[in-house]
């Protein structure tokens, strides 16, 4: 096991800067998810951290100790990539001990390391089979094995599921989630689902053209985002985005949505402000759909009123429903047994203890 730290690391492709002064500290033991959409960065910065790609600026330190110039074999790291890269031709005992044999471990060593990991990825029933014999979960248990033998300080993990169909993909989650809590060993892993992110990380970095927007445990990104960003990207529904402005009241504040009707707002004097508000700032308030639901269902400081459903998508256990609100479309997630119908006025609440701030301009939390 090992920490790690990344500092000021700056990553160019020709022209186009990839990384821009990343910094990202990583405690022994922790699993931290790098999470962000498609060309932000993330596995730019898992490569450089395995070695795969070089530092154009910065360091890399693990266990304090400056990396940037050690090559990929001599860090300690195993890698368990997207497209699994196995050997085709070596069956999967050879597979997995691949680098044991390059390493020149010994044989007695090698058949006790093969045993313990390929039974704890129940593959020790497959090791003469060829990959092309093996389904997509199989060839991705085998990947994980090989990196596991080697019991190596860090794993990397570059979107090891995406390859694979909804139900495998939440079996091997539950998977990657077991062998982290049975080994304790330090883990950083790459994707673009929010569901992997916020289900295995102890911690999150959400990146975005080529910065960490924000890091924290998956409860403060989703509760808390610190941009428009942030907030828009965890969750699912997508959060709810009102463009208005506030207000001053007796005691506080009122958000006013723009092409309100005459005199209406929601009084916010709850909300906790992280920095000073104006009179007539612009602002953006953020409310996640579960935060939308049907009429007494909150107990803390909310707002009822009465929207008309434009959409209805009924998921099985839940259905969501769109509303037309001040001119602008919102999401509520109901039980399935609430009598939405396209059209016809339905009472709700929302829950004002849960929003979310944006200031306008810089789109960050206020």
């Amino acid at each position: 096991m090992a920490t790690l730290e990344a500092r000021n690391l700056t990553k160019n492709f020709g022209s186009t800067r990839v990384l821009r002064q990343v910094n990202l500290d990583v405690s022994d033991g922790e699993f931290i998810v790098l999470l962000g959409p498609s060309g932000c960065g993330k596995s730019t910065l898992l490569n450089m951290i395995a070695g795969l790609e070089s530092v154009d600026e910065g360091d890399i330190r693990i266990d304090d100790y400056v990396v940037n110039k050690v090559e990929p074999k001599d860090r300690n790291i195993a890698m368990v990539f997207q497209s699994y890269a196995l050997y085709p031709a070596m069956t999967v005992r050879e597979n997995i001990i691949f680098g044991l044999k390059q390493r020149k471990v010994s044989k007695e060593q090698t058949e006790k390391s093969l045993s313990h990991f390929s039974k704890m990825l129940q593959v020790d029933q497959l090791l003469d089979r060829k990959p092309a014999q093996l389904s997509g979960g199989q060839r991705q248990r085998v990947a994980m094995g090989r990196a596991l033998v080697r019991e190596p300080q860090i794993f990397l993990f570059d979107e090891p599921l995406s390859n694979l169909d909804a139900k495998l993909r939440v079996e091997m989650r539950r998977e990657i989630k077991k062998l982290h809590e049975q080994l304790g060993t330090t883990m950083i892993y790459v994707t673009h689902d929010q569901i992997e992110a916020m289900s295995l990380a102890t911690r999150i970095a959400v990146m975005n053209e080529g910065i960490i927007q924000q890091i924290g445990t998956p409860q403060e990104i989703y509760d808390k985002p610190n941009s428009v960003f942030v907030a828009d990207f965890v969750g699912s529904p997508s959060i709810n985005l009102v463009p208005g402005k506030l207000e001053k009241n007796c005691k506080g504040f009122n958000f006013v949505p723009d092409q309100q009707p005459d005199g209406f707002n929601i009084p916010i004097n709850g909300y906790a402000f992280e920095n000073s508000p104006q009179e007539g700032q612009p602002v953006i308030l953020g409310l996640r759909p579960e935060h939308i639901n049907l009429s007494n269902t909150f107990q803390d400081a909310h707002l009822d009123l009465e929207l008309k459903p434009t959409l209805i998508e009924l998921t099985g256990y839940e259905q969501n429903v769109t509303f037309d609100f001040q001119g602008h479309e919102v999401t509520g997630r109901l039980p399935r047994n609430a009598q939405a119908e396209l059209g016809s006025p339905l009472s709700l609440s929302l829950d004002l203890s849960e929003i979310s701030l944006f200031d306008k301009e810089t789109s960050f939390r206020i």
